[in-house]
């Protein structure tokens, strides 16, 4: 059999958040040792689903939500897209549906998953000297409407870049997309990495009925 990413024309980028246990008081992550019955090791995790990189399905956000079990394969691939963020000042740090035409808007297609990506190197300075995370870009409302009738399917951020301004803005975007079944990933890592777009990605959580959120190792496939 071929090894595609033995080749010259391909690589991968590891896009996953990388979690040390314990873990934090809100995004915990225990890990205890202990014997399987034939004396070989297993370990016991201590968590919820939304800690490093994880998708989000609509039941995060709706009583009666598809669960990620009720999505297909080829929910969690596919072309993606940055909506890179440059200018980031208290009077420009949202993303408008105006920003998202101007990049996307003769790119998306239907399908299409959309990233969110910090490129301001000093925005990301000042947020890493103040502590002030509120600083740092996000989406807007109308930005979710944009990409909800464009047919993205998945729309994903890192640790520098917000669904949301506040919670209720944050709410808000969630249920725009949600209400159409649009997947949305957090904690992916290693944006700044890609060079090329648009790029193939890859992102799939456990198979387990009934869940809000998974786990998931998102991986960024490159032509070199």
């Amino acid at each position: 059999m071929i090894n595609l990413f033995a080749s010259k024309d391909l690589k991968l980028v590891d896009l996953s958040q990388k979690i040390v246990p314990p873990g934090t008081p809100t995004r915990p992550f225990r890990v205890e040792r202990s014997y399987l019955h034939d004396q070989t090791w297993k370990h016991e995790i201590f968590t919820h689903s939304h800690v490093g990189t994880h998708i989000e399905s609509p039941a995060h956000f709706f009583e009666n939500g598809k669960d990620l079990e009720q999505f297909s394969l080829e929910a969690f691939c596919g072309r993606a897209w940055f909506c890179d963020f440059f200018d980031v000042s208290e009077a420009h740090n949202e993303v408008t549906a105006d920003y998202l035409e101007a990049q996307l808007g003769e790119k998306i297609e239907k399908g299409d998953i959309v990233l969110g990506r910090n490129c301001d190197q000093e925005n990301l300075q000042k947020v890493k000297q103040t502590g002030k995370r509120e600083l740092l870009p996000s989406f807007s409302p109308e930005a979710g409407i944009w990409l909800r009738d464009h047919g993205v399917k998945m729309v994903g951020i890192d640790a520098h870049f917000h669904l949301g301004k506040n919670v209720e803005k944050t709410r808000e975007f969630h249920q725009i997309l949600m209400a159409q079944d649009i997947l949305l990933i957090e904690g992916l890592d290693n944006l700044d990495q890609i060079t090329i777009a648009p790029f193939v990605f890859l992102a799939f959580p456990y198979r387990v009925e009934g869940i809000d959120s998974s786990f998931a190792r998102a991986v960024a496939i490159l032509e070199r």
